[in-house]
């Protein structure tokens, strides 16, 4: 590729604004249909529908977002824009869905100067074309590749979309700091700091950018290693004020995460069943970002299997990258940065029954969408039959994104899909059960309590939710039946079953027999 003359000012200026502004553009018209979409009851309903205390921007609701830690996550630069969305939309899910996409956008555009920049310090005799190009293919694979809609789409999920646009920030700020000098500009070295205090009040997951600057310092920027060799102390002193925020933020972490009390200790799961989880992880987010298909809200962890070449994927992908680090550095650091990046949520501090989450990958997947450029820049797809398939694989990405959209439509359509993909799944059924059930649809609520019921050790339980899904459809008969069987199986479960049996009793004319355990009960 040619670069434009210097006497073409119109060319210049449509290559420099040309591949931004359609990067918006497409990435406004993958994520659409989120427009059409409503809050879905999984954490939705308790971030939003039933919370009160972050609708506004008044000094209550700013004092809570800076002082709790909802469900679990410390995130109050996030709830300002939520707060902020109460005040533009009150609880219209469609403003909330647009704030996300732009923010999502803006995003993708700031990986569009980053890539450029990154690509400019790598490759500086490259044309400039070819730096555009390169950091237009980067950026569009991250912004409409269908792992990132579970972060769009989903508005419990704001967090991603704006933790990763300030870290983003924070790489091109420190960029500007430290490209090409022996010591930073003070007011972007500053700047960085600030955007990275951004991105760790929106998420924790950003705690991991210290390392991630390290890696850039290795390449492109080669101030470690090579002849500059590893021993530079201003480099790793640039770090320590990183480091010390991300070493807080951790500590908030965790202190909010176990107010959750949803992490799996050694006793519910072992240091090997981390390792597996983690090579697990470390391979299906790759697998999936080359082939995005049969992605599903949750990956159960009991309904996931690790085989064998997993295992030996990631131990040769490891040693490839360690053996060619000099002769292909930015396969290395695009590899690097991906495990250092996965590392929070690899399963190393288990919270939650997913194995694995589309959401993950929102941070961890910039190395390679970032390697793709590359490549483009330097001309490793220049054969006809490579920039077909590539070709063919990012227009395939577009009509992926926008069906995996329609999937968080609401909780009926989510977790259909997420049972068409995983039968066997019991959170899956269970959520499906009680969408259908939430939506009036009693007999379809049914069939996935039974489900739940035949995968469960613990098969008595489902016999109350069933009981009351048949109250509520007035079939009493049925109601009573089921009450009756979960007392006959497990006393423990007489408060639910005995109140649905007293229920049926005050609210009907049947004449229904109490048993002897709910007598002069009360509930």
């Amino acid at each position: 590729m040619n670069d434009q003359s210097p006497e073409s000012p119109a060319p210049e200026r449509w290559m420099r604004w040309a591949p931004p502004a359609l990067l918006v553009a497409l990435t406004l018209a993958a994520f659409m249909p989120t427009l059409r979409n409503g809050f879905v009851a999984w954490d939705d309903l308790d971030n939003f529908t039933l919370n009160q205390s972050y609708r506004g921007l008044g000094w209550p609701q700013i004092k809570w977002m800076f002082t709790s830690a909802k469900l679990g996550h410390y995130i109050p630069v996030t709830w300002l824009t939520l707060g902020l969305d109460y005040v533009l939309w009150g609880m219209n899910a469609a403003g909330y869905h647009l704030t996300s996409l732009l923010i999502h956008a803006g995003g993708a555009l700031a990986l569009y100067f980053l890539a450029l920049r990154l690509f400019e310090l790598a490759r500086p005799e490259a044309p400039p074309l070819d730096l555009r190009v390169g950091a237009f293919l980067a950026s569009l694979v991250f912004a409409v590749h269908p792992f990132r809609v579970e972060s769009v789409a989903w508005v419990t999920e704001r967090r991603d979309v704006v933790s990763g646009l300030f870290y983003v920030l924070t790489v091109l700020a420190y960029l500007k700091a430290v490209a090409g000098r022996e010591r930073p500009r003070p007011g972007w070295y500053v700047a960085s700091l600030g955007l990275f205090a951004a991105a760790l009040l929106s998420k924790s997951i950003v705690v991991t950018l210290p390392a991630a600057l390290v890696i850039l310092d290795v390449y492109p920027l080669r101030r470690l290693g090579g002849a500059r060799g590893w021993l530079r102390w201003r480099v790793w002193l640039e770090k320590l004020p990183y480091l010390a925020l991300s070493a807080i933020t951790t500590l908030i972490a965790f202190m909010a995460l176990f107010t959750l009390q949803n992490t799996r200790s050694l006793e519910h799961m072992s240091v090997l069943h981390r390792i597996v989880l983690s090579v697990y992880g470390l391979t299906f987010y790759l697998v999936k970002t080359v082939a995005p298909l049969e992605l599903a809200p949750l990956y159960e962890l009991a309904v996931v299997f690790v085989p064998w070449w997993y295992f030996a994927f990631v131990l040769a992908a490891i040693t490839v990258c360690v053996v060619f680090r000099r002769r292909w550095p930015a396969l290395t650091a695009g590899g690097a940065l991906y495990i250092v990046t996965l590392a929070p949520v690899l399963g190393t501090f288990q919270n939650g029954p997913q194995a694995a989450a589309d959401r993950y990958t929102y941070l961890a997947c910039l190395g390679w969408a970032l390697l793709l450029g590359a490549a483009a820049v330097g001309g490793w797809v220049g054969s006809n039959v490579t920039r077909g398939v590539l070709a063919i694989w990012i227009l395939a990405l577009m009509p992926l994104t926008w069906q995996q959209v329609h999937v968080w439509h609401d909780p009926v359509t989510m977790w259909q899909h997420d049972v068409a993909v995983y039968p066997n799944a019991r959170a899956g059924n269970y959520n499906l059960a009680a969408a259908y059930e939430n939506a009036g649809r009693y007999a379809e609520a049914i069939v996935h309590y039974r489900e739940i019921q035949r995968l469960s050790v613990r098969k008595a339980q489902w016999y109350v939710p069933m009981g009351e899904v048949y109250e509520k459809a007035k079939v009493y008969r049925l109601a009573i039946e089921n009450f009756r069987e979960a007392l006959r199986l497990d006393p423990d479960l007489s408060k639910p079953a005995c109140a649905g049996l007293m229920r049926i009793r005050e609210r009907t004319s049947l004449s229904v027999e109490v048993p002897q355990v709910c007598q002069g009960a009360r509930f």
